[in-house]
C-alpha cells in the first residue's frame, strides 16, 4: 500500500512539473478613451407652412428648408456621431389635445445641414457641429379643427 501512495504521489509531482513546463503568461495593455460629453442646443424650432381646416393636406417642411429645426452641438473633436429623431412620429395638439379632431400626427423625419440623410456627421477640429437640420411631415385631417398646434419631438446625436 505504502509503494501504490508512493508511486501515486510520484505521478502527481511529474504531471504537475508537466503542467507548469507547458504554460506560458503574457501581460497585456488595456486602455480607453473617455469622449467629451455631447452638448446640444435647438436654434430653431420645426415649423410648418399654414394650413387651411376642413381640408385634407400633407405639410413636408425638408431638412435644407428654413422651417427645418436647427441645432448645434459641441462633443468631441474631429469624433464622428449620428442624429436622428428618437420617435416614429409625435402628435401635435391644439387646446386640450383631446380627440383626434385636435390632433395632427408629424413623421418622415429627415436630416440635413451637416448630417447626411442618414444623420451621420462629425464634429469639426474644435468640437462643433453647427447646422444640425431635421424635417418632418405634418399629416392634417379634413376632421382637425383650426387652431395652433403644439408637439415636442427628440433630437438625439450618438457617438458611432
Amino acid at each position: 500500500m505504502k509503494s501504490l501512495i508512493k508511486k501515486i504521489a510520484a505521478t502527481i509531482t511529474l504531471a504537475s512539473i508537466a503542467t507548469s513546463a507547458f504554460a506560458t503568461d503574457e501581460a497585456f495593455t488595456s486602455s480607453m478613451t473617455l469622449l467629451a460629453p455631447i452638448v446640444i442646443t435647438e436654434t430653431s424650432a420645426l415649423t410648418f407652412a399654414n394650413a387651411v381646416s376642413g381640408q385634407a393636406s400633407t405639410v413636408t417642411s425638408s431638412a435644407s428648408s428654413a422651417n427645418a429645426a436647427q441645432f448645434t452641438a459641441t462633443g468631441e473633436a474631429s469624433t464622428a456621431v449620428t442624429g436622428s429623431i428618437v420617435e416614429a412620429n409625435i402628435t401635435m395638439t391644439t387646446g386640450d389635445g383631446i380627440g383626434s379632431t385636435k390632433q395632427i400626427t408629424v413623421d418622415s423625419f429627415t436630416t440635413g445641414g451637416d448630417m447626411d440623410g442618414s444623420g451621420a456627421a462629425t464634429f469639426d477640429g474644435s468640437g462643433n457641429l453647427s447646422n444640425l437640420r431635421v424635417g418632418a411631415t405634418a399629416n392634417v385631417l379634413a376632421e382637425d379643427i383650426a387652431g395652433a398646434y403644439t408637439g415636442t419631438a427628440t433630437f438625439r446625436l450618438v457617438y458611432q
